[in-house]
């Protein structure tokens, strides 16, 4: 990933910062990309200060318009675009009852169709790198859903999206893989960080280490889906 242009979406906290921190230290130039200024600003200070090359630029995926001018943006500036890691995502109401038709909109914008605004409105770029790479991130919720009627859909429907993307890019050298990761150590929801040992939630920084991996792997090949858990909760 030396030399390469990186673009991660959701970077300014968790697994999307752990992912910059990973690429950047691989010498990779970071794009990061979230809705809030300034931890993202705050954020890829953090990578400067470690000597890494980064970029913010803030944008609500979620937005087709900011996505686009966006995505503009990073044309003229980069050119190619060889990593993109869709990994922006905001949480929804547990049940359905909960759930009203803004919630739904809402989960729906960024997880669903944030990932296709970004990737179609950077495909041009990606389609200028040799061999770019999409990392979509989904999670367990994905693949077994659950009471959250937004969440489940919104994962379950980037499930198709991303196989149209590798279907799309398998012409023009473009990857496209779908992570599942199961319970990870981001705060999310509101979770104390470091309270639970590593067998039951996993570090950022690991699953940050195995997207490196996917992304430096040989071009010849893709690994279409993976599903990421705990040691200690191996099964969905």
């Amino acid at each position: 990933m030396n030399q390469k242009t990186a673009v991660i979406s959701g970077a300014s906290h968790g697994l999307g910062l752990a992912i910059a921190q990973e690429l950047a230290r691989l010498g990779s130039h970071v794009v990061m990309i979230a809705r809030r200024v300034e931890p993202l600003e705050s954020a890829a200070a953090s990578i400067h200060g470690a000597g890494g090359a980064a970029t913010a630029l803030p944008c609500d995926v979620a937005d087709a318009t900011q996505a686009q001018a966006l995505a503009a943006q990073i044309g003229a500036q980069f050119g190619a675009v060889d990593a993109l890691v869709n990994n922006a995502g905001i949480p929804a109401p547990r049940s359905f009852a909960e759930t009203d038709f803004a919630d739904w909109d809402a989960v729906i914008g960024t997880n669903l169709s944030g990932v296709f605004y970004l990737t179609r409105a950077l495909w041009n770029s990606l389609c200028r790198a040799q061999h770019a790479y999409v990392i979509n991130i989904s999670g367990t919720a994905g693949l077994r859903g659950g009471g959250s009627p937004a969440y489940g859909a919104a994962k379950f429907g980037l499930t198709g999206l991303n196989h149209a993307i590798a279907q799309a890019g398998a012409p023009q050298g473009i990857r496209s893989t779908i992570l599942y990761p199961g319970g990870m150590d981001t705060g999310w929801r509101g979770a104390p960080i470091g309270v639970q040992p590593r067998s039951e939630s996993m570090d950022p920084r690991a699953v940050a280490s195995l997207i490196a991996q996917l992304l430096a792997s040989p071009a010849e090949f893709v690994v279409n889906e993976a599903v990421l858990n705990p040691l200690h909760h191996p099964f969905m």
